[in-house]
């Protein structure tokens, strides 16, 4: 076992005082994370309903974000007219009258009878509660569907960036790698995998693939981030 699985395993299994020993000679570089969470939360936007807010975001954002859509595609996707992503939001994810669309919950691709509302909701319901991470009012989706899982990642990733509490900053770690544990190969090599096959839908088809390999990276990279031989101020 590697340094960084054994480190992994000791966080999932909440055994932080072995997990500090491993990070005692750590440097955390809070702009690695900080990266993190924004990539998640572009491609949270990139899977919400592109109503005027979320286009006109993603639109003032596309160019910061180009090296990173280049970096995980071999394409070159590009915002496209906003009535028609309106148009193929809703019938790749919502109503597609030939049953050919790709349902964005997480709990349809882990529950037997692929119903809604399933262990995956309460399962993160509980890791954002106890972040005190809270949907707003007017949203109405359930806490597993992707957009709101990567959301909730570039959250986790924000508050890895600053490890003044050190307490809270291993209990985050906890609910980020939780997450991608259980869930991550769901996103990745069920929703992500599908959509990537939707040729009839080229943005959503690149994004399926920008967030496949995106989510294979993190290990990567957080490996790289958390294990290293420079000292630390995390102790």
């Amino acid at each position: 076992m590697s340094v960084y699985e054994d480190f992994k395993m000791k966080i999932l299994s909440k055994d932080y005082d072995a997990a500090k020993q491993i990070l005692t000679d750590v440097e955390i570089d809070p702009e690695i994370f900080n990266a993190l969470s924004n990539a998640a939360m572009f491609l949270s936007l990139a899977f919400r309903y592109p109503d005027d807010d979320v286009y006109d975001t993603l639109s003032d954002n596309w160019d910061a974000f180009k090296d990173f859509i280049t970096d995980y595609c071999d394409g070159n996707p590009e915002l496209y007219d906003q009535t028609e992503m309106e148009s193929d939001h809703i019938l790749l994810f919502d109503q597609d009258p030939k049953g050919n669309k790709i349902v964005p919950y997480i709990s349809y691709y882990t529950e037997i009878n692929k119903t809604l509302y399933g262990k995956s909701t309460f399962d993160i319901r509980e890791w954002m509660n106890e972040e005190g991470f809270a949907l707003d009012k007017d949203i109405k989706e359930l806490e597993d569907h992707i957009y709101v899982v990567l959301e909730f990642m570039s959250v986790l990733f924000k508050r890895l960036a600053q490890p003044e509490n050190i307490e809270k900053w291993y209990t985050s770690l906890n609910n980020l790698y939780s997450l991608l544990e259980n869930y991550g190969p769901v996103m990745s090599d069920e929703f992500a995998e599908a959509l990537s096959k939707r040729d009839d839908k080229p943005f959503y088809s690149d994004f399926g693939k920008i967030l496949k390999e995106f989510l294979n990276d993190i290990d990567p990279i957080l490996e790289d981030t958390l294990i290293g031989e420079t000292e630390s101020d995390i102790k």
